[in-house]
């Protein structure tokens, strides 16, 4: 066997290496190389052992690890009369790490998909249950109709919702007021223009444009966010409402008409009583715009094509255009809308919009009016 020894040694000498360093470069301990070199393997505790350290260092040397492998088992079985079959490296049936994790993996993702079987079987019909509730109750609010209100008595306290009219006689005529929206503002349509009213305020309104009020409604319960739980209004007619002009109580204030104005103002509505309006503006190009609702919250920033604006007011605006032309206005109140008037490219605007009274026809006019 002397043979295997000799070779490693000549190998080993012919590329001039030290068993130190090869001892530090196969973490070979250096007693086991002397041992390879010298044919002494009863160094080693077990066969494997010998095979192991024969092929790294075959490896390391650059020799053909199988076929030196190879000859030592020749070698070993020429030696002893053992039968080959001992020598033979036994492999065994073993799991590995990974597989053993593998089987782990699917074992506990097979748990995790019985449970949520189970889980889901039992969650199911809840569900089922759940909707089917929600139907019943979309089923009954679709069903609901919108309802007529008589007003006949001179007190009427009752809750109202989307779609519902309140209609009342004044004088042998019949008028009409729809229920437009009940959050987050109650919205009423009527003849003379659409009142917006607020929890907790009270509006009178002119139906027959005599100049006296025909009925006063009070907001005393609204659901900002639930439209479908309807408003509560207290309302009063004929004598029973308090004495006053048709008006809201949101400190409405009222221009009274001159002569300087009238000569140069614009009238874009006209009723029996003043109500809130909407401005609608609509930019073409950057322009700065500035406005002032009801005489307080002025704001003022630049606008880019294409950008949209509204502002609402219960008394009126005052606007600012560093390019008049740059700007679309439309005023939206009673149910209308009007266009205002274009100005010249690059001509700077500023304009009144607000409510006066006529005192000849004590009628309310709302106007645009330039202001120097």
């Amino acid at each position: 066997m002397n043979e295997i020894g000799k070779l490693l040694t000549e190998t080993r000498i012919e590329k001039d290496l030290e068993l130190d360093q090869v001892a530090r470069e196969t973490n070979i301990a250096k007693r086991y190389l002397e041992a390879l070199e010298s044919d002494d393997y009863s160094v080693f505790p077990a066969e494997p052992y010998i095979v192991g350290f024969l092929r790294n260092y075959c490896e390391y040397l650059d020799l053909d690890p199988e076929e030196i492998t190879n000859l030592y088992k020749q070698i070993k079985i020429q030696e002893t009369s053992l039968p080959p079959d001992a020598l033979l490296e036994k492999r065994g049936f073993a799991l590995s790490k990974p597989l053993i994790i593998g089987f782990g993996v699917l074992a506990a993702i097979a748990v995790i998909i019985t449970v949520v079987f189970f889980a889901f079987k039992s969650w199911i019909p809840a569900i089922q249950q759940k909707r089917s509730q929600a139907n019943v109750g979309t089923e009954v609010r679709e069903k609901r109709e919108a309802k007529t209100h008589e007003i006949s008595q001179k007190k009427y306290e009752q809750r109202i919702f989307e779609g519902d009219v309140l209609k009342l006689t004044i004088e042998d005529k019949e008028y009409k007021i729809e229920v437009e929206k009940v959050s987050p503002k109650l919205n009423l349509k009527t003849e003379t223009g659409n009142q917006i009213i607020s929890l907790g305020q009270t509006v009178k309104i002119d139906l027959n444009n005599d100049l006296i009020p025909d009925v006063e409604i009070t907001l005393e319960d609204i659901d900002k966010n639930n439209p479908e739980s309807g408003a509560l209004v207290s309302i009063l007619t004929g004598n029973s409402i308090s004495e006053g002009k048709p008006s809201t109580e949101t400190d409405l204030v009222v221009s009274e008409d001159d002569s300087q104005a009238a000569a140069t103002y614009k009238v874009l509505f006209e009723s029996g009583s003043a109500y809130p309006v909407t401005l609608n503006a609509t930019f073409r190009g950057y322009c700065l715009f500035r406005y002032e609702a009801d005489r307080t919250n002025r704001e003022e920033r630049y606008y880019q094509k294409a950008e949209q604006l509204t502002v609402q007011a219960n008394n009126g605006l005052r606007i600012w255009a560093s390019n008049g032309n740059a700007v679309k206005l439309q005023v939206v109140a009673g149910g209308k809308t009007v266009d205002l008037e274009v100005s010249r490219p690059g001509e700077v605007i500023v304009k009144d919009l607000k409510w006066i009274r006529d005192d000849e026809t004590k009628r309310f006019k709302f106007i645009v009016v330039d202001v120097d």
